[in-house]
């Protein structure tokens, strides 16, 4: 990271952001746009202001209505060098997903996988994960999932999924237009979490019942857990998802009308 030959990476990111602004001061509208921040200076009596509070939740949820996965918290000051290709605890991830009560989820079964690539080279990486819907007895693509796994169940799957528990082909009762590496037959069930629901024209889960040609899907999906006490006809169901869809829906609508 340079600036006119100047090395930056040992700057704090307070002055990273001022020399940015300096040399490129003029935004021109879908050409050039810095996005958007709120500067919190940490203090005790400040943090705990409750003014604060509500302006720091406001631009939280002002991120997810506009179709963000979240936001980042960053330390202006305080080991704030700029580290390329490392993680830190200065730079913090705060996405839909991770705050308690701002999102549902869904108990989904893994119907198919594609070949892991780099990292995960050898492993089944994404998973392609279903909810059923009773009155046609299909299992109806939601999302893929490559989020929220542990080495150690990527290797665990990779045992699972084996001989013939792969199926040859596309079984008639599954409903996607994805074509995975490989399908699986309906075994398991996961408990998958993610930022938001939106239509999806290659997705299925509970075609007709919102849209008449497209599906419902989850933005940003993470596994959270195995669900071992359901069989994969007992997952979430197509109408669970259209419920779904339809009240973050009307959250949207009166979060807008506030």
């Amino acid at each position: 990271m340079f600036a006119n030959g100047e090395r930056l990476l040992g700057f704090p990111l307070r002055q990273r952001r001022k020399k940015l602004k300096e040399l490129f001061c003029d935004e021109k509208l879908g050409y050039f746009e810095y996005a958007k921040e709120m500067t919190v200076e940490a203090n005790d009596a400040y943090m705990t202001n409750e003014a604060t509070l509500s302006k720091l939740n406001s631009f939280l949820e002002d991120a997810f209505r506009s179709s963000c996965e979240g936001i980042i918290v960053k330390s202006l000051d305080v080991d704030a060098e700029y580290s390329p290709s490392k993680r830190t605890d200065t730079w913090l991830k705060v996405k839909r997903d991770y705050v308690e009560g701002l999102c549902d989820s869904l108990d989904l079964v893994p119907i198919g996988a594609w070949h892991g690539n780099g990292r995960k080279a050898g492993w089944y990486s994404p998973f392609l994960v279903a909810c059923y819907n009773p009155d046609t007895e299909e299992f109806q693509s939601v999302c893929r999932v490559m989020s929220g796994f542990a080495d150690s169940f990527y290797r665990e799957m990779k045992d699972f999924f084996s001989g013939d528990r792969i199926l040859s082909k596309k079984p008639p009762y599954y409903l996607t237009a994805e074509v995975p590496d490989m399908w699986f037959l309906p075994e398991l069930v996961w408990q998958i979490r993610g930022a938001d629901f939106t239509l999806s024209p290659v997705h299925k889960a509970a075609i007709g019942l919102v849209h008449p040609s497209r599906g419902i899907s989850i933005r940003f999906p993470r596994f959270i857990r195995p669900v071992s006490d359901r069989n994969p006809e007992e997952c979430s169901t197509a109408a669970d998802v259209a419920e779904m869809f339809q009240s973050q829906t009307r959250r949207m609508d009166v979060a807008a009308e506030d």
